[in-house]
């Protein structure tokens, strides 16, 4: 009984408002796939809380790598909603689906706005209104272009697909296309550091922001820091920060990066790090890339505890202050909010030995 007093609840807060513009459907042919539910459901729900409360449901099947409605019924409509993506076209959108339904089955597709706390907008729909459109034929690919005003870049989305069949037989839903942003993007680095080991081999870390959609890392290595290999590969498990200790003894210099990679193959990479195969004896820290825009390096010499690094304007002024990480040999300073200009760079190991270089912020 709590269950059903908690869905009706949803239901009713959800209800919709319909955006101002109307939608404009064509037919399209560029439909590429998106999502192809083979190893999981994707971040699908179903029923879609918005649509009707009788609504019956589809489960992903891991044997079909599709989402299935197998209610049995005759008459009965199915809906299932995506997770949030982001918008990233102006007023317009590709989708696509595969399916295999009952004979006479129709289809409608909503847009909604993912905004939480709501209102919440049906932002574009194939129907304009309570009409479902006829699917052709018992099987096969829709790929539509979908155009309306109030859709805007930067929008959090989702996507609604419902079938109303009218005879007995399983409905499967296959391979989405979407033209949208995987959800912000793939993850945001917020470090990537080495730590020498005490059998003198490399430990790796990085910490990450929020993960959405992101399929695992990629490691890479390199003698020359231009010509990069995959060292391994791991999955990501929504964590905030992962390692991975390099295998064997560093004989030379090394170069390393992180490569994430989301389920629609979008990747981006970590600051390249350097790593010396022995410690440099009166070694100079060093910052790159310079100029820079957003985010810096300091390479250092092994940290040791409390290490300060400082930020200041020519004149004096400190604008950021961090600690390195102990035992690490780099450390990753955001430069984004600062104004254009020349900044010194002060490393202080809190042993004596304090250096100093010119940061150009562009």
């Amino acid at each position: 009984m709590k269950k059903f007093l908690l869905l009706t609840a949803i239901i009713g807060s959800g209800s919709l408002a319909v955006a101002q513009y109307p939608t404009i459907v064509a037919t399209a042919t560029n439909c590429t796939v998106f999502r192809n539910f083979n190893s999981s459901d994707e971040g699908f729900s179903s029923p879609s809380i918005y649509s009707d409360g009788n609504d019956v449901s589809f489960f992903w099947n891991p044997s079909e790598g599709a989402e299935l409605e197998s209610s049995g019924l005759a008459i009965r409509a199915a809906s299932l909603i995506s997770p949030v993506y982001v918008q990233s076209e102006p007023a317009h959108v590709t989708i696509g689906f595969k399916y295999n339904v009952p004979p006479g089955t129709e289809f409608r597709i909503r847009i909604i706005s993912a905004v939480n706390p709501g209102p919440l907008e049906i932002l574009a729909t194939t129907a304009n209104g309570p009409v479902y459109t006829p699917l052709v034929g018992t099987s096969g690919n829709v790929c539509l272009s979908i155009t309306d005003q109030d859709l805007q870049v930067g929008q959090l989305v989702r996507f609604e697909f419902t079938f109303r069949a009218i005879a007995p037989g399983n409905m499967q839903f296959d391979d989405l296309a979407l033209s949208v942003a995987a959800g912000p993007l793939p993850v945001t680095f917020e470090g990537f550091v080495a730590r020498k080991n005490s059998d003198e081999t490399i430990k790796l870390l990085w910490n990450v922001g929020e993960e959405i959609n992101v399929r695992g890392y990629y490691v890479e290595s390199s003698t020359n820091g231009v010509q990069f290999t995959d060292a391994v590969f791991v999955p990501a498990t929504g964590k905030s920060i992962y390692s991975f200790d390099y295998p064997g003894k560093m004989v030379q210099t090394m170069f390393f990066r992180v490569r994430n990679v989301d389920f629609d193959n979008r990747s981006k990479y970590t600051p390249i790090i350097k790593v010396y195969a022995k410690e440099q004896s009166g070694s100079r820290i060093q910052v790159y890339p310079m100029p820079a825009k957003e985010q810096v390096t300091l390479q250092h010499s092994k940290a040791p505890e409390n290490a300060m690094i400082t930020l200041s304007t020519p004149d004096g002024k400190i604008v950021q202050r961090k600690i390195a990480v102990a035992a690490t040999l780099q450390t990753q300073i955001n430069i984004a909010h600062l104004s254009a200009g020349i900044y010194i760079l002060r490393y202080d190991d809190g042993k004596g030995d304090v250096q100093s270089t010119k940061l150009i912020k562009n």
